[in-house]
């Protein structure tokens, strides 16, 4: 179990939060442990991490930040779990 020093970067106004991590922590407890923090609220939506890069990597749910890609230094945005965007059947009269 290696510490990496990451930033997190706030959903919605781009506040960053550096901290050392267990890089054996899954994603479920990363978004656990910013809630637990305060750095974002609780959402029964829940949050995905995403490894800021050109290409951006998903860590998801069961994955741990080392097997997901993270590595010290690295910028994780924290999203949101919403539906927006999502297509659905529009009524026209």
């Amino acid at each position: 179990m290696a510490k990496i020093n990451v930033m997190f970067i706030h959903p919605s106004n781009g506040q960053e939060l550096e901290v050392e991590i267990e890089d054996s922590l899954t994603a479920s407890a990363i978004v656990n442990e910013l809630i637990a923090s305060g750095f974002v609220p609780d959402d029964p939506a829940g949050y995905k991490l995403y490894i800021k890069t050109p290409v951006q990597k998903e860590i998801s749910g069961s994955t741990t930040a080392a097997s997901g890609g993270a590595a010290e230094g690295y910028h994780i945005r924290v999203i949101p779990l919403t539906d927006a965007g999502i297509l659905k059947k529009i009524r026209r009269r």
